[in-house]
């Protein structure tokens, strides 16, 4: 399916391992990650890596029974695996962890092998704080970092070297801001939010007065309100609201090239993948997810639990649990039936061009007949 192929993402691990070298026992990770041991508990796993690039001392997995013997064959020391899969890990001696979700497994592996770096709390000399800015317990604040006045930075938080965080704007526990990231005036982030490098969080949104001719701006006075838990992947730019604002709610997750426009209402636990365009003042529901490179028009409303998929143009309001594709979008069977149709084209304009030639035919010779016919007549009289 088109919309996967953009939401799932092949975990691309080489070699992944701990920075101090630490390897774990196939029965801690086991444990860490909430799986079923299979095999021998004492098997050492230092990094992690997918099924091609697995080696000896590795863990690699698989999501479904159908990839588990690529898995199992691969040259790791061990395999994550559905638990329909374990018959193929005895039959092969291989060690496993079995669990419900592999994927989410891996993803919790991946986390306790992360290289870990050196970010101790404390601020840069070289950063810019306002002298009414107020910066909570432990935060860390990285090389050339601006903070303006009226700004308030959470416990916990890292702000990493060249991050802009504008007058008024407050920024949760927790919360990560990646390198280059700009948050202008009076924005809200919440807790444990993950910015990535080269995002824009409250710029203008695009708004203009046409009088003849000539373009006159819109001042844009609101602000935008990040919840908990959301991520905002790499150069993401989400536009303030004209006036109120644009949020965007908790648990949200979001990929890299994403524009926002002003006064968008994105609800809670979205998935929202690279380069989709949301024009301004549309409302998402909760659990909607938007596949890669879907344009959304201005003030629609979609229905919580609804799905676009990719490259999809939405020009209307959704109702909840839609599934649609295509340009305009349209329900998914019904885009995908029109697919169907157009591919099925040339062989149809084929045969209509066979077809006019054969009418041609027939027309010439019912022509001919009607022309013998009357000169037969006229020899009779």
């Amino acid at each position: 399916m088109v919309l996967l192929g953009f939401i799932c993402r092949k975990a691309l691990v080489n070699d992944v391992k701990r920075e101090n070298g630490e390897a774990r026992t196939l029965s801690e990770l086991a444990t860490l990650i909430g799986g079923e041991l299979h095999g021998d508990p004492h098997t050492m796993i230092q990094g992690v890596a997918g099924i091609e690039d697995a080696r000896p001392g590795e863990i690699t997995f698989s999501e479904n029974a159908k990839k588990a013997p690529a898995a199992v064959n691969s040259a790791a020391s061990a395999v994550l695996l559905p638990p329909e899969a374990k018959d193929i890990a005895d039959k092969a001696g291989k060690p496993c962890i079995t669990l419900d979700n592999p994927r989410l497994g891996f993803s919790r592996l991946l986390a306790i092998f992360a290289p870990q770096y050196d970010f101790p709390p404390g601020v840069h000399p070289s950063s810019v704080i306002g002298a009414t800015a107020k910066l909570g317990k432990n935060v860390a604040i990285g090389a050339h970092v601006v903070i303006e006045d009226g700004a308030e930075i959470g416990e916990n938080a890292h702000l990493y070297p060249g991050v802009y965080v504008g007058h008024d704007t407050v920024i949760g526990d927790d919360t990560v801001i990646h390198a280059n990231v700009t948050i202008r005036e009076r924005v809200r982030i919440g807790k444990r939010v993950i910015v990535h490098a080269g995002a824009v969080i409250g710029s203008d949104g695009f708004g203009f007065v046409t009088v003849a001719g000539k373009h006159h701006k819109v001042p844009h006075i609101g602000t935008v309100i990040v919840g908990d838990d959301v991520e905002i992947g790499a150069n993401v730019a989400i536009d303030r609201g004209t006036s109120g604002a644009t949020v965007i709610g908790r648990g949200t997750k979001m990929d890299n090239l994403i524009q926002i426009g002003h006064n968008v209402q994105v609800g809670e636990d979205g998935l929202i993948v690279a380069q989709v365009g949301i024009a301004g003042s549309t409302t998402l529901g909760n659990h909607v997810t938007i596949a890669g490179q879907a344009g959304l028009s201005g003030h629609l409303k979609i229905g919580e639990n609804s799905v676009v998929a990719a490259c999809s143009m939405v020009i209307s309001d959704l109702p909840p649990g839609s599934f649609v594709s295509g340009e305009p979008a349209q329900p998914h069977p019904e885009e995908m039936r029109c697919q169907a149709a157009l591919r099925r084209l040339p062989a149809h304009l084929t045969r209509f061009r066979e077809l006019e030639k054969e009418v041609a035919r027939l027309a010439k010779s019912v022509g001919t007949a009607d022309q013998t016919d009357s000169d037969a007549e006229k020899s009779n009289t």
